[in-house]
């Protein structure tokens, strides 16, 4: 084998691997979107326990804890779409935080003190602790649920399904073609 098919190899399986990462991850972090529309059709209360390590997008979202079929389950949410947030930092603002939801989508402007800034999670606000929330799951697989409201996040799956198999149609007619 020649250096140039080494390379070739080599380009074609980290590009082989690539895509099977993405449709990989495509099904554990999105198809649940694709089946939690329909499925989920069984209504009960959860409670706010406590709020996530992790910020997603800025903020620490509520666990909830909830009972379904005698069993008590817990869910991350109520989850959104997009999180948009804009900062503006200055040495004589007040540490104040402005907060909407409005379809689906979570819209925050944070004032700091450049000096001595606090960033506080509009969420707590909103959805407390030991605070009462809807939560909507499907009957034979309760641990399919969402808080509140139905995030649509279909085209986050698609998009990256999507991406891998393009991936792995480029590599092929790169292989063949090359």
């Amino acid at each position: 084998m020649s250096e140039i098919e080494i390379i070739k190899l080599v380009f074609g399986i980290f590009l082989s691997i690539g895509g099977f990462v993405l449709i990989i991850l495509a099904f554990k972090l999105f198809y649940k979107y694709l089946i939690m529309e329909k499925r989920c059709t069984s209504k009960t209360e959860g409670i706010v326990k406590r709020y996530t390590m992790a910020s997603y997008s800025g903020v620490h979202l509520p666990i909830v804890y909830y009972e379904a079929c005698g069993k008590e389950y817990k869910i991350k949410g109520p989850e959104y779409k997009w999180v948009i947030e804009k900062t503006v930092s200055t040495p004589f603002s007040k540490n104040e935080v402005e907060y909407k939801e409005e379809d689906g989508n979570l819209r925050i402007n944070r004032s700091l003190n450049s000096f001595g800034g606090v960033y506080k999670n509009p969420i707590q606000e909103l959805y407390p602790v030991n605070s009462r929330l809807d939560v909507f799951y499907d009957p034979d697989n309760p641990q399919i649920a969402y808080v509140l409201r139905y995030s649509n996040k279909k085209s986050f799956f698609w998009l990256m399904f999507i991406s891998g198999i393009l991936t792995l149609i480029i590599d092929l007619l790169i292989l063949i073609c090359l």
